[in-house]
């Protein structure tokens, strides 16, 4: 089955790119609205999404049949990248890549529960931009809903699984415990917020917070126990800490290496481990370079999410017959809405016929019964022919051949996306 009109999905991943150019190409909150209304003028059908997050940057657009918008998408959104390390989906093949995304089958992380948040928060901006519009909002929607069913419903959703959780596990392995480790978190939006909170779960006593906003610092620190600070105080934060997580938006290369105390570090007898979720990276690549610090950087957590992946094999398997099921249900859903002339002249016809029936029957001076069979009877041939039109949708394509589209698709996911 087509989508009318024809919707491309375009973009970039941590399947095809590093993070040098993720952060490039990562779309700043402050920028997304006009970036959504060039990308919605390009087709001329005014709809488009963006979901840009630290692992990927996309776009939906739609364009009228048989017009290729890709071209124009690319010079908008990915200005001199190179095409390897982009991919196209069109149709069908367009939406089983998002009913992944939102399931969390092809994030860093397999399973990863922030992923819905960030595909909600493309329809909402979408949404107030002005560019959802009418085949965008219920294929994002019914993407969400899908997402939410994997992780009710497979072992997906058991645990709290996200990049701070593979972040927080990193130092718990280099420490081995977190009772006497302390810990500062650079940033306090909901990356930051959640990472702090395995920490305390972990065992750590407590957990200071830097914020640009400082009354937001203060806030995340009284739930973790621990200390706020402005960003000017970040070299005072950074005194004789053991972990530091930055989760920080829009901060490319903010911190450096001149709040580090070289000589307090030498005289450490461990050293202090900054671990970077930040898209663009808000840690200077220099910091590397520093005796006594190790730095993480989300390729580097890479060879961790690996196993994760392996060992949830199943539960994918499970989630993939799920998603299988919903993609079938969106499309068969899209189909019957194509009937809907067809379904208005339908019922005006019979409406027309019931009303030339009831008159030739009340003529006739019919029983209050007669009219009533005759009701019932007219009432029920449409439902008839209308569950009819219904399952000439779900028959359109079959659940078995969607399904053998959607593994062809999985090559695709696994590694080497095109």
């Amino acid at each position: 089955m087509e989508l009318d009109p024809d919707l491309l999905l375009i973009g970039l991943s941590h399947r095809t790119t590093p993070v040098a150019l993720r952060e490039r190409y990562a779309v700043a909150t402050d920028d997304a609205p006009a970036i959504l209304k060039e990308l919605a003028n390009l087709g001329g059908t005014g709809s488009a999404a963006l979901i840009s997050t630290c692992n990927r940057t996309e776009a939906l657009v739609l364009a009228p049949p048989g017009e290729d918008v890709e071209t124009q998408v690319r010079r908008t959104l990915f200005r001199n990248l190179d095409d390897r390390h982009l991919y196209v989906h069109r149709g069908v093949h367009a939406v089983i890549h998002l009913f992944r995304v939102a399931a969390g089958l092809d994030s860093l992380v397999v399973g990863e529960s922030e992923v819905l948040g960030q595909v909600k928060r493309a329809l909402d901006q979408a949404r107030a931009t002005g560019t959802l519009g009418r085949h965008l909002e219920p294929l994002l929607t019914q993407a969400i809903a899908a997402g939410k069913r994997v992780r009710t419903e497979t072992e997906l959703g058991q645990g709290t699984l996200s990049v701070a959780r593979v972040a927080v596990g990193v130092a718990h392995h280099a420490f081995g415990s977190f009772e006497n480790v302390r810990a500062l978190v650079i940033g306090a939006g909901e990356t930051g917020l959640l990472a702090a909170r395995h920490m305390i779960a972990e065992g750590a006593k407590r957990v200071d917070f830097v914020n640009r906003t400082f009354s937001r610092a203060q806030t995340a620190a009284e739930e973790t126990g621990g200390r706020a600070f402005g960003m000017g105080q970040l070299t005072e934060a950074l005194q004789d800490v053991d972990l530091v997580v930055a989760c920080l938006n829009d901060a490319a290369g903010l911190i450096d290496d001149r709040p580090f105390d070289r000589r307090a570090l030498r005289r450490r007898d461990r050293p202090t481990l900054v671990v970077d979720l930040s898209l663009p990276r808000a840690v200077q690549e220099s910091i590397r370079d520093m005796d006594g610090v190790l730095l993480y950087d989300l390729d580097d957590l890479k060879p961790v999410v690996e196993r994760n992946r392996r060992q949830r094999g199943d539960a994918r398997a499970e989630a993939d017959a799920i998603l299988v099921a919903e993609v079938h249900k969106f499309l068969a859903l899209r189909t019957y809405a194509s009937f809907s002339p067809a379904i208005a002249d339908l019922r005006r016809g019979f409406d027309d016929v019931r009303e030339r029936v009831l008159d030739q029957v009340a003529s006739g001076k019919a029983s209050a019964r007669e009219i009533e069979v005759a009701h019932e009877l007219a009432k029920q041939l449409l439902d008839l022919s209308l569950a009819q039109m219904k399952e000439g949708a779900r028959a359109s394509r079959s659940e078995a051949a969607l399904d053998r589209l959607y593994q062809r698709h999985l090559p695709h996911e696994n590694g080497d996306e095109r």
